[in-house]
């Protein structure tokens, strides 16, 4: 544990490494967060291709050249 957070001038009353502690003891192990981590690089490579599908789709439909017009 830290004693940086161990003074009256801390808004958390020296109490933040305490609690740090705790979360760390009862959250997730090791392997939990290993596979939150495969998933949400899974999520952001999903994201990744329905954009390179929509960049594809919107690039395909645009016009490749301008228009003419005649003006007097």
């Amino acid at each position: 544990m830290s004693d940086a957070c161990t003074g009256t001038n801390c808004a958390c009353g020296g109490a933040g490494p305490m609690v740090t502690e705790i979360f760390k003891r009862f959250g997730p192990g090791a392997e939990v967060m290993e596979h939150f981590r495969a998933a949400e690089l899974e999520v952001l490579k999903g994201l990744r291709a329905l954009l390179d599908q929509q960049i594809a789709s919107r690039s395909a439909a645009a016009p490749k050249q301008g228009t003419r017009i005649a003006v007097d």
